[in-house]
């Protein structure tokens, strides 16, 4: 009867305990959920901080990462566009951001500053999406792959960076994209991983940064 009782109490005991810890993590105001926007990206439906400032739909540790290494020197080119075209819009010179969805790319175009470009092309593959950023006639100092047909977007992206170029490719935890991974490996870059939770999401999730020496993010 007595192990009875203590087992018992030790599951009250653990379930108040977990209750507590979680209401904290969810409600208190210095909590990483709510520092991080976590719970106010909740609340407005859409990637933002604690303040409503749009963020990339990232995990927030490459977010912090980045907010503390992108500037108004560098140009940026990104495979999807959304809040994080309006993220990378606020920290870098200028951005040009590929969209194959009409509907959602009006919806962000009206949210955008001067110094971003929206450009549409319908959705292909191995097609002109991928290779959009080799229309422009330009080269980046940073690449971001977050749209559709990822492994040969980073292969076009390649071709198109700047001496100091850098590629962000996220949610490389995902089997599919293991082609495009090992091929920027292969070209001489090293890869560098953050990890952990996304705004709006509950799972794990990787972002990838490739890069070589002397590049713009100083890594």
């Amino acid at each position: 009867m007595k192990n009875m009782l203590s087992v018992f109490k030790q599951k009250i005991f653990s379930s108040y305990y977990l209750t507590y810890k979680l209401f904290k993590l969810i409600f208190l105001d210095d909590s990483y959920l709510q520092v991080v926007g976590f719970s106010n990206s909740l609340k407005q439906k859409k990637p933002c901080d604690k303040d409503g400032n749009p963020v990339p739909w990232m995990n927030y540790n490459v977010i912090s990462f980045l907010e503390g290494r992108l500037n108004k020197n560098l140009s940026l080119f990104e495979y999807g566009s959304g809040y994080s075209t309006i993220f990378y819009s606020n920290l870098v010179s200028n951005v040009v951001s590929v969209e194959y969805d009409e509907k959602w790319l009006n919806k962000i175009q009206k949210m955008l500053p001067a110094n971003a470009n929206l450009v549409y092309k319908s959705l292909d593959y191995d097609g002109e999406y991928c290779q959009s950023i080799l229309s422009t006639k330009s080269s980046f100092d940073v690449v971001v792959v977050d749209g559709r047909d990822r492994v040969r977007c980073a292969k076009n992206a390649v071709n198109a960076l700047s001496d100091r170029g850098v590629i962000i490719f996220d949610d490389s935890q995902r089997d599919i994209y293991e082609e495009g991974l090992e091929f920027l490996v292969e070209k001489g870059f090293r890869r560098l991983d953050f990890e952990g939770l996304k705004p709006n999401n509950y799972g794990f999730d990787r972002t990838s940064i490739f890069y070589k020496d002397n590049n713009c993010l100083n890594i």
